[in-house]
C-alpha cells in the first residue's frame, strides 16, 4: 500500500503531532508499506525556522529511509489569530503547488487537523484523480480560536465554520481522539462520512525508554509538580500561575517545574520570575523528559476554561505510561476531565479556583496513599493507548479505504 502522510509537524519537530505522525510513518514502513511524507521545514515548538531553511521553497530528503518532501510555509515570529491564518493559507498554497511526489501516486492519504490547510489540500492535491483519504482530528481549531478570542473579525465566524466543514468532508474517513470529540465531529461533517473514535498512542521511542527506566515510586519527589509541552494560549498557564500563587502551596514546600515552548513562553517567563519554587526550562529530550516524569509527584495539565471540548492534550499519555498521577486544571465536562475521573488516576480542579487547588495539594500531603493509587490506575489506563493496539486499528482503516 502506498501511503502519503501530509503533516506540518514531523521530525525533527518536537511535541504535539510531530512525534505521533513520525511514529505513524515508521510503523507503516515497518509493515512493508511504501510511505512518503510531505511536511514543512522544522519550526515547532519554537515557531522559528532554522537559518538554513529560511527562504527555501522545497527540499527532498529522507528520514529512516522514508522519503520526505519539505515545502515552504510562512512561520510567524509572533503567533496570533491573523498570523496563524496566514500561515495556514501559505501552507495550502505550497501543498497545491509542490505537495505531490513526482511519478508516484498514493493509494491513500493521511492528514490531520488542527491545520485546516492540510485537509483543504485534499480537494486539490490530486486533482482529477480520486484518492481515498483519512483525516485525524486532533483539535477543533476553528471553535478553539473563536472561543479564545484569537480571531475577532466580525462576520468571519460562519465563513470559518463553513470552510472547516468543507475541509473535513474532503475525507471518506475521519477519526478523532475522545468520545466527546467524536460526537462533535459527527455533528460537523454529517452522517455520510465514516467517523470513529481512535485515541492517540504512546509513540514507540518514548515507550521503549520508559520500559528501560521503569517506574519506581520510591524515587518520586514529594511536593513537585511537572508540566512539559506546548506553552500556548489554550493551555492558560499564565492564568494558572496567578491562581497557584494565591494558594499556600509555596509555603508548604511545593515546587513547580515547567518545560516547553510556544506562543505564551515570553509571557509565562514574566510570571514565573515572581513565584518562588517555580522554574521555566526548555523542551526536554526524551531521556530527561521521562526522568522528570518519573521523579515528580504529579503531572500538571492545564486548559483554559471553555475550550476543553475541542482537544485532549497529548501530554496525558506519557503520564499514564509512566504511572504518574495527574493534576488536571480544566472544566469538569471536558474530555480531559472525563478521562481523568473515569480512569481514576488524578484530580480535576476548575480553572480559576485557588481554594480547590489548595485543597487537592493539601490532601496529597496528608494522604500520600491516594497518589499511590492514582499511579497504579494510570499504569492500568495506559493499556488503552498502547502503540500496537492503536496503530493496528489505523492500519485496518487504511486497508479498508483502499479495498
Amino acid at each position: 500500500m502506498k501511503v502519503h502522510i501530509i503533516s506540518n509537524l514531523f521530525a525533527p519537530d518536537e511535541l504535539a503531532g510531530a512525534s505521533l505522525y513520525t511514529d505513524l510513518a515508521l510503523f507503516l514502513q515497518s509493515r512493508a508499506h511504501d510511505v512518503r511524507v510531505t511536511t514543512t521545514f522544522s519550526y515547532y515548538p519554537a515557531w522559528k525556522l532554522k537559518p538554513e531553511d529560511d527562504g527555501v521553497a522545497v527540499r527532498e530528503e529522507s528520514f529512516s529511509g522514508i522519503p520526505i518532501r519539505r515545502i515552504s510555509m510562512y512561520v510567524p515570529k509572533r503567533p496570533t489569530g491573523a498570523t496563524r491564518l496566514f500561515s495556514d493559507i501559505s501552507f495550502l498554497y505550497s501543498l497545491i503547488l509542490r505537495g505531490r511526489f513526482r511519478r508516484w501516486n498514493p493509494d491513500v492519504i493521511v492528514t490531520a487537523v488542527p491545520m485546516l490547510s492540510q485537509s483543504l489540500a485534499l480537494r486539490f492535491i490530486n486533482f482529477g484523480r480520486a484518492v481515498p483519504s483519512l483525516i485525524i482530528v486532533q483539535d477543533f481549531v476553528v471553535e478553539a480560536a473563536l472561543e479564545l478570542g484569537i480571531i475577532k473579525v466580525p462576520g468571519l465566524e460562519n465563513v470559518l465554520r463553513g470552510v472547516q466543514r468543507w475541509a473535513l468532508r474532503s475525507a471518506q474517513t475521519l477519526v478523532t481522539i475522545s468520545p466527546q470529540m467524536h460526537s462533535k465531529l459527527e455533528n460537523i461533517v454529517g452522517g455520510d462520512r465514516r467517523t470513529l473514535f481512535l485515541p492517540n498512542w504512546i509513540h514507540g521511542s518514548l515507550q521503549a525508554k520508559i520500559d528501560q527506566q521503569k517506574p519506581d515510586e520510591s524515587k518520586r519527589a514529594q511536593q513537585r509538580l511537572f508540566y512539559a509541552g506546548n506553552l500556548g494560549v489554550k493551555q492558560g498557564l499564565p492564568e494558572f500561575l496567578e491562581i497557584y500563587s494565591q494558594t499556600n502551596a509555596i509555603e508548604q514546600g511545593w515546587k513547580l517545574d515547567i518545560h516547553g515552548g510556544g506562543a505564551e513562553r515570553s509571557r509565562l517567563a514574566e510570571t514565573v520570575n515572581r513565584i518562588p519554587g517555580c522554574n521555566l526550562g526548555d523542551v526536554l529530550d526524551e531521556d530527561r523528559y521521562i526522568e522528570a516524569m518519573l521523579g515528580c509527584t504529579a503531572c500538571l495539565i492545564t486548559q483554559r476554561s471553555g475550550v476543553g471540548a475541542n482537544f485532549l492534550p497529548s501530554k496525558l499519555l506519557p503520564a499514564l505510561a509512566t504511572g504518574t498521577p495527574v493534576l488536571a486544571v480544566c472544566d469538569r465536562n471536558s474530555p480531559l476531565a472525563r478521562e481523568v475521573l473515569e480512569g481514576g488516576f488524578g484530580e480535576v480542579v476548575p480553572p480559576g479556583d485557588p481554594s480547590a487547588l489548595a485543597d487537592v495539594l493539601r490532601q496529597w500531603q496528608t494522604a500520600p496513599e491516594k497518589l499511590v493509587r492514582f499511579g497504579l490506575n494510570a499504569s492500568a489506563r495506559a493499556k488503552i493507548y498502547h502503540r500496537d493496539k492503536v496503530l493496528n486499528q489505523y492500519l485496518a482503516e487504511l486497508c479498508q479505504l483502499t479495498n
